[in-house]
C-alpha cells in the first residue's frame, strides 16, 4: 500500500508534469520537423518527376529533328541553298532584284567601295550638302 502512494504521489507531483510536458514537446517538435522535411523531399521528388517528363519530350523532338536531318529530302534541299546545286536537266533562273544577289548588292558594294575611297573631307561635306 506505501508503494502504491508513493507512485500516486509521484505521479501527481509538479515534477513528473513539468517532466512529461518536456517530453510530449520534444516528440511533437520532432516528428513536425520530420513531417516537414517528408513533405519537402515529396515535393522535390514531383519536380524532378516533372523535370524528367519535360526533357523526355524535348528528347523526342530533338530525336524527330535528327532524322528530319538525315533525309535525303533536307540533304538535297541544303545542297540546292548553300552550294547552288542542281539536278541533271534543270535550269538555274535568277529573278533580279529578289535580295538574293543580282543587281542590288552589286550596287551595294559598288557604292561603299566608292564611299571608302572618298576621304573623310569630302564625306562631310556630301553628307551635309547633298541631298
Amino acid at each position: 500500500m506505501k508503494k502504491e502512494l508513493n507512485s500516486k504521489r509521484i505521479l501527481s507531483s509538479r515534477l513528473f508534469l513539468f517532466l512529461g510536458v518536456i517530453v510530449l514537446g520534444f516528440l511533437i517538435f520532432s516528428f513536425g520537423k520530420k513531417f516537414f522535411e517528408s513533405r519537402e523531399i515529396d515535393d522535390q521528388i514531383r519536380e524532378a518527376g516533372d523535370e524528367i517528363a519535360r526533357l523526355e519530350v524535348k528528347d523526342e523532338e530533338l530525336g524527330n529533328f535528327l532524322d528530319f536531318l538525315n533525309t535525303d529530302d533536307f540533304l538535297e534541299q541544303e545542297a540546292r541553298l548553300k552550294f547552288n546545286l542542281q539536278k541533271p536537266g534543270e535550269s538555274v533562273v535568277i529573278i533580279p532584284g529578289s535580295g538574293r544577289g543580282g543587281e542590288n548588292n552589286k550596287n551595294k558594294k559598288d557604292a561603299s567601295s566608292e564611299n571608302q575611297s572618298e576621304g573623310n573631307p569630302k564625306k562631310w561635306w556630301n553628307y551635309f550638302f547633298k541631298s
